[in-house]
């Protein structure tokens, strides 16, 4: 979520950490096939060479990434060039409309392993989320729930150069930050973040069941942590939901068995295809009980299926931009957002991996721009209903499906968490439309 120029200027100064290539990168070819790796180094380093992008650099040897930096072609300038190039999906890839769905996808999936490695020195980690919850506020987000968990949590402690095997110490660290961060002034009004234990729809049933059975001790060791479960990455050359469904009413079982509460905040719907599997998954999203459905960009196809998650109250996390650069619509004119609206059904807007996208800061403003620009019936009073929705449909705490509807037919007149919460940012957003009207009325 944070921009990764921010994290390459964290790494820089954390002292320790190394960079290592797969080749050598002394040609734009090389730097395009090769794989890097971030990692941290407690001890002297074996070799000497100071530069990763000469003829002469020998494959996987360590270089500390502040030499690295210095020394590329282009200076530190460079090295962040080279670097955007390999975890971000740059702006020239993101209009090829013509090279269709899956070859952006292919960009899009590469940039995970770089980033992965860049967020898991503990120094680095830290500071990466005390950042992220910074930006976040600057943004106006005081809430922010977080799909990871089933591909994440490797952390490498201070001093360190081994990944710690205790899966717990990563949700120890966040929980800290969290807190941290809400002790700040400027994180006085952060309510806080959940985590939504995701794993990768094209792993094998084993992988999938074992994944569950972590989610599920991280979920009794972490039971304010984690708020759901969900499915993601690219839906089209994933397993779809009905071939999903042996581990997911397995894990619905367990769940009941264990006394725990872990809705399903299914990815669904993030496609093209018009009756085929992926936009099936829409129907089986709803049939599971889903609370809220990522992306749901096929669903105004289905007018019998808009009913229905209309009477079930299951929101759609709308996402513009990924939507646009991941070739779903050309662009944002073409998005469905403005039928799912006119139709009632529940939206909100919400980023999906913005730093990858490209996107230079962490937070909603880019999208909640395209979206008024976008679209006349919109509007202000429109912004405002988008972001509220977004705190009806908060997972603040755990709560049965009876409760959870309540709350959300409710809103500002129930008396639990939500409402509260939901009360504050009225006021907030009162105070807003009343300076509009202050600074600007007299101008229009």
């Amino acid at each position: 979520m944070l921009p990764f120029e921010k994290i390459v200027e964290i790494i820089i100064q954390t002292e320790g950490m190394v960079i290592s290539a797969s080749q050598p990168l002394d040609t734009e070819e090389a730097q395009q096939n090769a794989t890097i790796t971030f990692g941290h180094n407690n001890g002297t380093l074996a070799s000497n060479q100071s530069r990763i992008d000469t003829a002469d650099y020998v494959p996987n040897t360590e270089i500390p990434v502040k030499t690295a930096a210095t020394n590329f072609n282009g200076g530190e300038a460079g090295f962040l060039d080279f670097i955007r190039s390999k975890t971000t999906i740059e702006p020239e890839d993101s209009i090829r409309h013509e090279l269709g769905v899956d070859e952006v996808w292919r960009k899009f999936q590469a940039c995970f392993g770089p980033a992965d490695t860049m967020i898991q020195y503990e120094p680095v980690v830290r500071k990466f989320y005390q950042t992220l919850f910074e930006d976040l506020a600057s943004d106006g987000i005081n809430w922010v729930e977080i799909r990871s968990g089933g591909s994440s949590g490797k952390l490498v402690h201070e001093g360190d150069e081994d990944i710690d095997p205790d899966l717990d110490t990563w949700w120890h660290l966040l929980v800290d930050e969290i807190k941290k961060f809400q002790a700040t002034e400027k994180g006085k009004k952060f309510l806080g973040a959940r985590v939504i234990w995701s794993d990768a729809r094209i792993k094998n049933r084993a992988a999938i069941t074992r994944s569950m059975k972590l989610a599920l001790q991280r979920k009794q060791n972490f039971p304010e942590l984690f708020s759901g479960y969900d499915l993601v990455a690219q839906e089209d050359l994933g397993r779809p939901l009905s071939d999903l469904a042996p581990e997911l009413v397995w894990f619905r079982q367990q769940t009941d068995a264990l006394n725990l509460t872990i809705p399903y905040f299914f990815h669904a719907g993030e496609t093209l295809g018009d009756g085929n599997s992926t936009d099936s998954n829409l129907f089986d999203a709803v049939l599971f009980n889903t609370r809220r459905i990522g992306h749901g960009f096929s669903l105004y196809k289905h007018p019998n299926l808009i009913r229905q998650v209309i009477e079930q109250n299951v929101m759609i996390e709308v996402c513009p931009i990924s939507n646009e650069v991941l070739r779903l619509n050309e662009d944002v004119l073409h998005h469905p957002l403005p039928a799912m609206i006119a139709h009632g059904i529940p939206t909100a807007i919400s980023n999906d991996d913005p730093a990858i996208l490209g996107q230079d800061v962490a937070g909603l403003s880019y999208d909640f721009y395209e979206t008024i620009q976008a679209f006349d019936n919109v509007g202000l009073a429109g912004l405002g209903a988008l972001a509220q929705n977004s705190l009806r449909w908060a997972n603040f705490e755990d709560q049965s499906d009876s409760d959870w509807v309540q709350d959300i037919d409710r809103g500002e007149d129930g008396t639990g968490t939500k409402a509260k919460h939901i009360q504050a940012w009225n006021k907030d957003w009162e105070d807003f439309c009343k300076w509009i009207v202050d600074e600007y009325g007299s101008k229009y």
